[in-house]
C-alpha cells in the first residue's frame, strides 16, 4: 500500500482516489442508459398511443379515454358495494322526514273549513281573492278577520269541528266553494315537484352507420351497420327496413351495370368454420425488446389441409406469454385478421358471464349472436382472472404472423 503513488498522492490516499474515480464513471453510465432507455420506451408508447387512437377512432374514443374507463367501472363497483352497505341507515333518516310531512296536509285541508263561515256575510268571490293573494292591497276589514281567524283555528279545531263541519255541509252555497280551492292547490304542487325533471334527461349520441364491409346478403345472415359485421341470424323489423333501403340503393346504382344485390345461398365467406381447433405452436422469438411481454400479442397461424385448402386461426396471449383465448378457423389470412378486428370491439361492447360445463369454469363474451367462450379453468377465480386478462391485452396492436 505505501508503494502505491497516483500524482502527489501515494498509499491509501491514492487507493481513495482511483474507486471514488469508478464509482462515478459507474453512475454516469447508468444515468446515460436510464435515459436512453426511457427515451425508447417513450417513442414507442407515442406510437402505440396513435395507433390506439387511430382504431378507436371508428367508435369515437381514444385509447387512453378507454383504459379510463375500465378504471370508473372499477371504481363505480366498488362504490355501489360501499353503498349497498350503507342501504340500512340512509333508510332510518328517510323515515323522520316523512312525519311532518303528514302533518302539514292537514293544516292545507283546515284552511278551506275555517273560511266558510266567514264567507257567508260577505259576498263569496271577493273574500275567496283577497286571502289566496296575500300580497293585494291591505284593507282594516281583512286584517280584522284575519287576526281572529288564527287564534280560533288551532284550539276549536281538532276538538269542536266535527259537529260545526256537519251544519256547512247541508248549506247549497258553500259546496261549491272548496272545490276550485282544491284544484288549484293540487296544481300547484306537481310543478314545484316537476322542476327538477329536465335536469335527469341524457343526450344520447347515435351510432353512424358503418357500411364499409358490406358484401350483400347471405343466406341465413344479416349485416348490421352499428357493429360494422354479419350476424346468424335474422334482422329486427326496424333493421329489415334499413337493409332493404340499402339494397335498392345499390341497385339503382347499378342499373346500368347489369349489375343487382343477390341473394347467396352459401354461408358468406368470412365467416368460421366449424371445424374442430388445430392445434396451437409456440410464439417464436423476436430479435431485441419484445413489446408484447407489456402489451400481449396475436399470434396467427394456419394448416395446409389434405384437400388443398388451408384453415386460419389466431391466439390471443398475455404479457406473460401464456395462452389465454383462442379462435375458430377461417378460410383466408384477410378473414382472420378481420375476426380479430370484430374480437377487439365485442371485448369493449360485448358482455361478459361465468359459466360452468362438466366441472370446468369458463368465461363466455357475448356480442349479439356471437359468442366467444375462453378455455376451460378448474375454478371460478381462474376464470374470472382470465375473462379480466382479455379486457386488458384484447386491444392490443401487436399481431403476428408465423
Amino acid at each position: 500500500m505505501q508503494d502505491f503513488k497516483l500524482g502527489p498522492l501515494d498509499g491509501a490516499a491514492a487507493l481513495i482516489v482511483i474507486v471514488v474515480a469508478i464509482v462515478a464513471a459507474l453512475a454516469i453510465v447508468a444515468v446515460l442508459v436510464v435515459n436512453i432507455v426511457k427515451a425508447v420506451k417513450e417513442r414507442n408508447d407515442n406510437k402505440e398511443d396513435q395507433a390506439e387512437n387511430e382504431f378507436f377512432a371508428e367508435y369515437g374514443v381514444t385509447g387512453e379515454e378507454l383504459r379510463l374507463n375500465q378504471k370508473i367501472a372499477q371504481k363505480r363497483q366498488e362504490l355501489l358495494g360501499l353503498l349497498r352497505k350503507k342501504k340500512v341507515k340512509t333508510a332510518k333518516t328517510v323515515e323522520p322526514t316523512n312525519e311532518p310531512i303528514v302533518q302539514d296536509e292537514p293544516v292545507v285541508t283546515e284552511e278551506p273549513v275555517a273560511e266558510e263561515p266567514v264567507q257567508e256575510p260577505i259576498p263569496e268571490p271577493v273574500v275567496q281573492e283577497e286571502v289566496k293573494e296575500e300580497p293585494a292591497p291591505v284593507e282594516e276589514p281583512v286584517k280584522e278577520e284575519v287576526k281572529d281567524e288564527p287564534v280560533q283555528e288551532p284550539i276549536v279545531e281538532p276538538v269542536k269541528e266535527e259537529p260545526l263541519a256537519e251544519e256547512p255541509k247541508v248549506e247549497p252555497v258553500q259546496e261549491p266553494i272548496p272545490e276550485p280551492v282544491v284544484q288549484e292547490e293540487v296544481k300547484e304542487e306537481p310543478k314545484k315537484q316537476g322542476v327538477a325533471k329536465p335536469a335527469s334527461k341524457k343526450i344520447v349520441k347515435k351510432k353512424v352507420d358503418d357500411w364499409s364491409k358490406y358484401d350483400g346478403t347471405y343466406e341465413g345472415y344479416y349485416y348490421d351497420p352499428e357493429d360494422a359485421c354479419y350476424y346468424e341470424g335474422t334482422p329486427s323489423a326496424a333493421l329489415a327496413k334499413k337493409l332493404a333501403a340499402k339494397e335498392a340503393e345499390l341497385e339503382a346504382l347499378n342499373a346500368n351495370k347489369d349489375k343487382k344485390v343477390v341473394i347467396k345461398k352459401v354461408a358468406p365467406p368470412f365467416a368460421a368454420l366449424k371445424t374442430p381447433k388445430n392445434k396451437r405452436q409456440a410464439p417464436k422469438p423476436v430479435e431485441g425488446f419484445d413489446e408484447s411481454v407489456i402489451y400481449g400479442k396475436y399470434i396467427i397461424e394456419h394448416v395446409d389441409k389434405e384437400d388443398g385448402t388451408q384453415e386460419w386461426f389466431y391466439t390471443l396471449y398475455d404479457a406473460n406469454g401464456n395462452d389465454i383465448y383462442e379462435s375458430s378457423n377461417y378460410t383466408t389470412l384477410e378473414y382472420c385478421e378481420r375476426a380479430i378486428n370484430r374480437f377487439k370491439s365485442h371485448a369493449i361492447i360485448g358482455t361478459y358471464t361465468i359459466e360452468a360445463a362438466d366441472g370446468k369454469f369458463f368465461f363466455v363474451l357475448k356480442r349479439k349472436t356471437y359468442v366467444h367462450k375462453g378455455s376451460p379453468q378448474n375454478t371460478f377465480e381462474e376464470a374470472n382472472s382470465h375473462m379480466r386478462e382479455i379486457k386488458n391485452f384484447a386491444q392490443t396492436d401487436i399481431v403476428r404472423v408465423q
